[in-house]
This record gives C-alpha cells, sequence and structure tokens, in this order.
C-alpha cells in the first residue's frame, strides 16, 4: 500500500527529519538508481495542539503578565521568552497542585480497579497510600508496542529498588497503554509492569493506571516531573507525548529518536544513551537501561532534590523555563499546519489549477508527454565523462573544474532531459552536488555533447559521474518519471 501511495502521489513527508531519512533509505526502490538524498520524500515534524493539552493553570501563569495567549503567539519564540519569566515560587505551587491533582487520580483508579477486582478491604484502604507526593514522578504513558520498550527500566531490579527507595531522595514511576487486541508482545509487557508493580519493594512506588484515555493522559501530562520515552532508535516516526508534557513543565526523558532528536539541546530535558550508536539489540538494550539509571541517578534525582528553605528547586526550574521557550514555540501545531501549507498544499493547490485550466489542457499535455518519454528512454545513453582534473588528481576547494560528456538522446530533443554532473561525498552524511551541464551544439552521430563547470565548494573524498533524467517545467518533483540514466565508462 505504501508503494502504490507513493506511486499515485506527486508529494509525500515523514513526520520527522530521522523519519524522512529513514523512508527515504526504505523506499529508495521506487525510485530505482535515485540517490537517497534525492528521493522525493520530506519531513514536516509532529507538532501538538498546545492549549488542548496546557494545564489551565499553567496558562493562567503565562497570561498574568503578558495578558491572554493566543494561538497566533504559540509559534513566535519571543511570547514564549517573555512568558516564562514567572516567580519560581509560583510556578511551583501550580506544578504541586497539579502533581497532587495526579495523584489522587491515580489513587481513585487503583481503588476503583481493586473493588472491580474483589481484593480484601485493607488492601482498598492502602490505594490511599500509595504514591508519594513529595517524591520525584517519572510518567510513561502510550501505546504498548513493542518498540517502545516499556519495561527497559526493569532490566536491572535491584539498580531500580536502590534508586525508588532511596530513603532521602525517593522516586516513583507511574505507567499507563493500552496494546492492540491482537499484540501479545504489548500485552506481555502490561503483565510484566504490573507483576513488577506488586514486588514488595515496588509496591506503591510503581503504579500501572488502568483504562488509558484522553482523561488519563491529560491527568499524566500535567500532573508528572520528568517523561520517559525510550523507544528503539530509529522506530519512532515522530512522538508527541513528550510534547504534550513540555507545555505543563514537564521535562523529556528520552531517546534521540523522532521529534526529540531535532528538540535536544543539552539544557531542556535529557536524552538516553548516545546519538547515533547502533548495536545488537540485547546489547542495545543494556547500553540504554544503563544510561536511564546513570542519568537518573546523577543528574535527574540531584537537580530535582536540590531545593531551597521554601522547597523550591531553582535550578530544575531554569530548566523547565528553558524546555518551555526552545520547545513551545516550535512543536505545535500552529508550526507545523504552518509548514504543510507552505510547502505541500499551496504547491499541490498551484499545480492544481495550472492544470485544470484551459479545460485540463496542460495535463493532456503532460500525459502524452510522460507516455512519449517513457517509450524513447530505453534510447538514452551517456558517456565520455571528462573533467579538467583527470581521473585520481585533487583539486582545491575553489577551485572551478570543467566538466563534459556525451548523451544519445534517441527521438527525445535537449529540451526534454536534464543533463547534469553529479558530485557525492564518499561519506555518506557529506555533501552532493547536480550541476546543469548544456549542450554546446557538437553534435556526432547522434552524440551530442553536453558541458559545463563544478565549482569546488567542499574538502573531502567524492565520486563523480553524470546522469540524463527526464524534465519538463510541468513535473511536481524531479524524479515523478522515475528514470535516470548514468553515464557508462564505454
Amino acid at each position: 500500500m505504501t508503494i502504490l501511495a507513493l506511486r499515485l502521489s506527486r508529494q509525500a513527508n515523514g513526520v520527522s527529519a530521522i523519519h524522512g531519512r529513514v523512508s527515504r533509505e526504505m523506499w529508495q526502490s521506487v525510485w530505482p538508481g535515485v540517490p537517497k538524498k534525492e528521493i522525493p520524500i520530506r519531513h514536516v515534524t509532529n507538532g501538538i495542539h498546545t492549549f488542548t493539552w496546557m494545564a489551565p493553570e499553567i496558562r493562567q501563569l503565562l497570561e498574568k503578565e503578558e495578558g491572554v495567549f493566543t494561538e497566533n503567539d504559540l509559534a513566535e519564540a519571543g511570547q514564549w521568552k517573555k512568558r516564562v519569566d514567572f516567580k519560581d515560587k509560583e510556578y511551583w505551587t501550580v506544578h504541586l497542585k497539579l502533581k497532587t491533582r495526579l495523584l489522587e487520580f491515580v489513587r481513585n483508579n487503583v481503588r476503583n480497579q481493586r473493588i472491580r477486582n474483589g481484593v480484601k478491604p485493607e488492601e482498598i484502604r492502602a490505594a490511599q497510600l500509595m504514591l508519594n507526593p513529595k517524591a520525584l514522578t517519572i510518567g510513561f504513558a502510550r501505546r504498548f508496542a513493542t518498540y517502545k520498550r516499556a519495561a527497559l527500566l526493569f532490566r536491572d531490579l535491584d539498580k531500580l529498588a536502590a534508586i525508588v527507595n532511596d530513603p532521602k531522595y525517593p522516586v516513583q514511576f507511574v505507567f499507563a497503554g493500552k496494546a492492540h487486541p491482537a499484540d501479545e508482545g504489548g500485552k506481555k509487557l502490561i503483565q510484566l509492569i504490573v507483576k513488577v508493580s506488586e514486588m514488595p519493594v515496588f509496591r506503591n512506588k510503581i503504579v500501572f493506571v488502568e483504562n488509558y484515555d484522553f482523561n488519563v493522559a491529560r491527568h499524566l501530562y500535567h500532573g508528572c516531573d520528568v517523561w520517559l520515552n525510550n523507544p528503539t532508535r530509529p522506530l519512532e516516526a515522530s512522538g508527541t507525548s513528550g510534547e504534550k508534557v513540555i507545555t505543563n513543565g514537564c521535562l523529556n526523558f528520552s531517546v534521540r529518536d523522532g521529534w526529540w532528536d531535532e528538540a535536544f539541546d543539552g539544557t531542556n530535558g535529557w536524552a538516553i544513551g548516545e546519538d547515533g550508536l547502533r548495536l545488537e539489540p540485547e546489547v542495545q538494550d543494556e547500553f540504554d537501561a544503563f544510561s536511564i539509571y546513570e542519568i537518573l541517578q546523577h543528574e535527574i534525582v540531584p537537580l530535582y532534590y536540590e531545593q531551597d528553605s521554601d522547597g523550591v528547586p531553582k535550578r530544575w526550574i531554569d530548566r523547565v523555563r528553558r524546555s518551555l521557550m526552545t520547545i513551545g514555540p516550535v512543536y505545535n501545531t500552529q508550526r507545523m499546519v504552518g509548514e504543510y501549507a507552505e510547502n505541500f498544499y499551496k504547491r499541490a493547490a498551484e499545480k492544481g489549477r495550472m492544470f485544470a485550466d484551459n479545460q485540463f489542457a496542460k495535463s493532456r499535455e503532460l500525459a502524452v508527454w510522460k507516455d512519449r518519454v517513457r517509450n524513447a528512454w530505453s534510447g538514452v545513453k551517456a558517456n565520455g565523462v571528462t573533467w579538467s582534473g583527470g581521473n585520481g588528481t585533487t583539486v582545491s576547494v575553489g577551485d572551478s573544474v570543467s566538466v563534459s560528456a556525451h548523451v544519445l538522446l534517441g527521438s527525445l530533443k535537449n529540451e526534454e532531459v536534464a543533463v547534469e554532473a553529479y558530485v557525492k561525498a564518499v561519506d555518506p552524511q557529506g555533501p552532493s552536488l547536480a550541476i546543469r551541464l548544456e549542450p554546446t551544439g557538437e553534435v556526432s552521430q547522434g552524440w551530442v555533447k553536453y558541458a559545463g563547470r563544478v565549482e569546488v565548494k567542499d574538502s573531502g573524498n567524492f565520486q563523480f559521474n553524470v546522469r540524463v533524467r527526464p524534465s519538463n517545467p510541468s513535473l511536481t518533483q524531479a524524479h515523478e518519471l522515475r528514470l535516470i540514466t548514468w553515464a557508462s565508462n564505454s
């Protein structure tokens, strides 16, 4: 179905920069011969509707000095910067109120669950004792797909128990979520979390909230101190739960995948593991679990409990401000829809009007042209590539290199193709460059000589060749016909 959609559409996008890159790699076969970086799949990173997920109390705090916070303000960095200039004590009072509301909600949820299950009265009453309002509270709530690694936290229960039960600096976890009815792996993860939460060493400190829905999510987003997200890289297309908690002053603690890879700057949350590290799954899980424990013990917990005489963690709140300022104005639907409109919808509308004009004359004309090019393309060839540096010769940054090639077009005309010198760094993360070559007027037995110059702008090792692709001003994308011919050595 994905291939059908890609073939029938003229524009495609992923929902984060990583997702766009992974999608280009996954579906390169749909555009045979086209370099990965030119596969026409772009990206628009997901955003959330901020005011749907922001607690009213937080919104009131942000509006106290600067007035009404409007939808148009959401994508303005300057607005967020002004509005987070709240007093530490005021913010912390609001946050603790939301946190208390979350803990009461969770207790009632568990109490009702125990009543429904017919447990002993003392166990029902004990639900009111679970979760400490003064403890660092970490949330994890989402669809329980196996790649999201919901049980990663439990790889070393002894180490986790030491963190949770620290007498001076306790930590507690609230889990929620659902698995697809057919996802046995996801359901087993939930069973494991519930089993761990019932162990004496974790009882009342790790809780699973049943019947995950909008209301459960809202309470968690509003009241948690930290949001945990640890999917297997690079399988998280974007993720939005972390974006939702940010608007409420909760700090993100996540693997650098999806949107968090773009948002994390070292000062606005925490990153699990090392960016770009790819190991065998079991080894990667071990590595990331170790990273979670280490960052919790040595960074998150100390920062949270570094409180003044009034119980206010000023440096923690500074990080909350930084999170709101850097993430708030970017990861919202105001920015997201604007990017879709400017980069995709507007272009599609303009093309639609062009093709519909004059009783679809351009549309019929392009269809006829495409058929003719497809039928003639087997006769398109290129060879005789030369460049002024000579094979194996080093050129310097700033040099202008002369390039030429001979192209056989068969029944096609010069204006129906683009002949390009293509320069690509050997390093997969390096730059690439396509420079248009023009016909020189030299023709020999149907072979047309094309020539041009390539400006050397980057240092490093590069691969070089010449290619031919169809060209028509009515095309929506350069590789729309999925036809490309690379020069041969013959």
